[in-house]
C-alpha cells in the first residue's frame, strides 16, 4: 500500500516540474482566458425571455421576488430545496436589478467558481496539463452551460461540489501545515455550501470520505508523537464543516418543521406518487456518449498505472449514477451531477508529453495520446452542441409561444397594480409582468397538487386575501382533477378578462 501511495504523489508531480517560471505565467494566463471565455459563453443569451426549463425557473424567479418583497424562505414562501441555491444568488439578483437577466447572472458567476475548481482538481490530478483539459472539457460541457444560464439549483451544486473535491485532493497532498489546513477548511465549507444547495451533492460525500479514511490510514503508519500534528487539519475540516452547517441553518431554526417538510418530506411524498419509470436506459445512453467513454479510458490508465487516487473519483461517479437511476423524476437537466466526475476520470488518463520523438513510442507516450484523442473527440461533440443550443434559444426566444407568454404577460401588467397579487401556474409569466404570486403559492406544481401539499382549500382560502386581485391558468396545472373545488369558486368571485386558449385564461377579482 506504501507503494502505491507513493507511486500516486509522484504521478501528479511530475507534470509540473520541468516547466519555467515563464511558461507557468502563459499556463496561468491562458486558464484565465478561458475562464473570460466561459463568462461571455454565459452572459450571451442570457436574457432570453423564456423558461428554459419550461417551469422551474418561474417558480425560483418568483421566489426570489418573494424575498426581495419580504418574505422568508419556508415560512410563509413554499421552497423544496435545501437554502444555499436560492441565497448564493439572491444578492446579485438584488444588485442588478431583480430582473431576469439579474437572476441569470447570479447562477452565472457562481458556475464560474466551478470552472475553477476543475482547474484545481486538474492541476491536483495530473498537474498543469490536467488542469487545461479539465477546464475545456467542463467549458464545452453542454449540460453545465446549460446549467449555468438556468435559474436551477444543479448549477451551485455542482460548481460547490467540485470545489469540494478539488479541495480534497489538493489536501490529500498537502495535508499538513497551515496549507493544509486552510484545503481542509475549504473543502468542507464548499461540501457544506453543496449539499446546501440540493441533495444531490451527498453523493460528493464519497470521494471526500474516501480521501479522509485513507490519510487516517496513513496516519496510523506514522509514529505516536507526530499523528497529532497530521491530524491536525482534519479535525479542522470536521470543524469547519459543523459551523457552517450551523450558520446555514441559524436562520430557520424557528421553523425547523417547515424545512423538513419542504426539503425532506415533500420529496418522499412526491417519489410516492410519480409513477415509476425505469431510469436504467437513460443512465446507460449517457453513460456511452464520448465524454462517459474519455472517462472510462482514463480509469483504466490509472488503474494500469495503479495510480488510487482514481478510486474516489469513481466512487464519486458511481453514486451520481446511483442518485440518477433512482430519481423520479429524472429529467435531463439532472444528469449535469456527474460531468465533473467524469471529467476528472478522463484527466487520469493524462501523463506527461513526451520531449522527443522517440519518447512518443513509448507505452506512456501512447496511452496519452489516446486520452488526448478522446478528449479532442469529446470537445468537438461538446463544442456543436453548444452551438445547436445557441440557435434553438435563439429561434425559441422569437416563436409564437413565447410571443403570446409575453402577450399574456402585458394583460396580467395592465390588469393588476403592482402591489397586488395573482395566484396562477404561469408563474414565469407573472414574473414578466413584475407581479408577484403569495409566497405560500410560488410553486404550484403538479407534484405539488398530486401530493396534496396543494389543495383547493388552501388555494381557496388564498385566493380570498385582500391582496390577491388575478388568477392566471395558464400551463394547465391548476386544471388538476384534485382542484375541481377551487376552480367551481371561481366564476363567483373573479371574472375572466381575456382567454388564451384551452386551460389559458385570466381572471381579475370582482369589485
Amino acid at each position: 500500500m506504501n507503494t502505491v501511495l507513493s507511486n500516486a504523489t509522484s504521478t501528479d508531480e511530475h507534470p509540473s516540474t520541468s516547466i519555467t517560471r515563464k511558461g507557468i505565467l502563459l499556463i496561468v494566463g491562458a486558464l484565465l482566458a478561458l475562464l473570460i471565455i466561459g463568462l461571455l459563453m454565459r452572459l450571451y443569451t442570457l436574457g432570453v425571455p423564456f423558461d428554459r426549463d419550461s417551469y422551474d425557473e418561474g417558480v425560483y424567479w418568483q421566489t426570489l421576488r418573494s424575498l426581495a418583497a419580504g418574505s422568508a424562505l419556508y415560512h410563509p414562501t413554499f421552497y423544496s430545496q435545501p437554502p444555499m441555491f436560492i441565497l448564493s444568488i439572491f444578492p446579485t439578483y438584488l444588485l442588478f436589478g431583480q430582473t431576469l437577466w439579474a437572476a441569470r447572472l447570479g447562477i452565472a458567476l457562481v458556475s464560474l467558481l466551478g470552472l475553477v475548481g476543475i482547474s484545481l482538481l486538474g492541476y491536483a490530478l495530473r498537474g498543469w496539463l490536467g488542469a487545461i483539459v479539465a477546464l475545456l472539457l467542463l467549458l464545452l460541457a453542454p449540460l453545465y452551460l446549460s446549467a449555468s444560464q438556468t435559474i436551477q439549483a444543479e448549477g451551485p451544486q455542482v460548481a460547490f461540489s467540485i470545489l469540494a473535491v478539488a479541495f480534497a485532493y489538493l489536501w490529500w497532498h498537502n495535508p499538513s501545515g497551515r496549507r493544509g489546513n486552510v484545503y481542509a477548511g475549504l473543502c468542507t465549507l464548499t461540501l457544506m455550501l453543496s449539499i446546501f444547495s440540493k441533495l444531490f451533492a451527498l453523493a460528493t460525500l464519497v470521494p471526500v470520505c474516501l480521501l479522509a479514511l485513507a490519510h487516517l490510514w496513513r496516519i496510523r503508519q506514522q509514529t505516536a508523537g507526530s499523528r497529532w500534528q497530521a491530524s491536525c487539519s482534519l479535525l479542522i475540516g470536521v470543524a469547519v464543516m459543523i459551523l457552517a452547517t450551523l450558520l446555514i441553518m441559524l436562520p430557520f431554526l424557528g421553523h425547523l418543521g417547515d424545512f423538513w417538510s419542504s426539503v425532506i418530506s415533500f420529496h418522499t411524498a412526491a417519489s410516492k406518487v410519480t409513477g415509476h419509470i425505469s431510469n436504467t436506459g437513460r443512465v446507460v445512453r449517457f453513460f456511452i456518449a464520448p465524454l462517459g467513454i474519455a472517462a472510462l479510458y482514463g480509469s483504466i490508465v490509472a488503474l494500469v498505472r495503479r495510480d488510487w487516487r482514481v478510486v474516489p473519483l469513481l466512487g464519486w461517479a458511481l453514486a451520481c449514477a446511483i442518485l440518477l437511476w433512482q430519481q423520479e423524476p429524472l429529467f435531463d437537466h439532472h444528469f449535469v451531477i456527474v460531468i465533473p466526475a467524469l471529467v476528472a476520470l478522463t484527466c487520469m488518463g493524462l501523463g506527461p508529453l513526451p520531449l522527443s520523438s522517440q519518447q512518443w513510442h513509448q507505452l506512456p507516450a501512447l496511452l496519452t495520446a489516446g486520452s488526448l484523442l478522446l478528449v479532442l473527440i469529446t470537445l468537438g461533440v461538446g463544442a456543436r452542441g453548444i452551438q445547436v443550443n445557441y440557435r434553438n434559444w435563439q429561434a425559441q426566444a422569437a416563436s409564437g409561444g413565447t410571443q403570446g407568454s409575453l402577450r399574456a404577460a402585458h394583460d396580467l401588467q395592465q390588469a393588476i397594480a403592482p402591489d397586488q397579487l395573482v395566484i396562477t401556474d404561469g408563474q414565469f409569466v407573472a414574473a414578466l409582468a413584475e407581479r408577484n404570486t403569495p409566497p405560500e403559492l410560488v410553486d404550484t406544481s403538479s407534484v405539488r397538487i398530486n401530493t396534496d401539499y396543494l389543495t383547493s382549500s388552501q388555494l381557496i382560502q388564498l385566493a380570498s386575501q385582500p391582496r390577491v386581485h388575478a388568477i392566471l391558468f395558464y400551463t394547465g396545472r391548476l386544471t388538476n382533477s384534485k382542484l375541481k373545488p377551487f376552480r367551481e369558486w371561481i366564476p363567483t368571485h373573479f371574472r375572466e378578462i381575456h382567454s388564451y386558449g384551452k386551460d389559458s385564461s385570466l381572471w381579475v377579482k370582482i369589485q
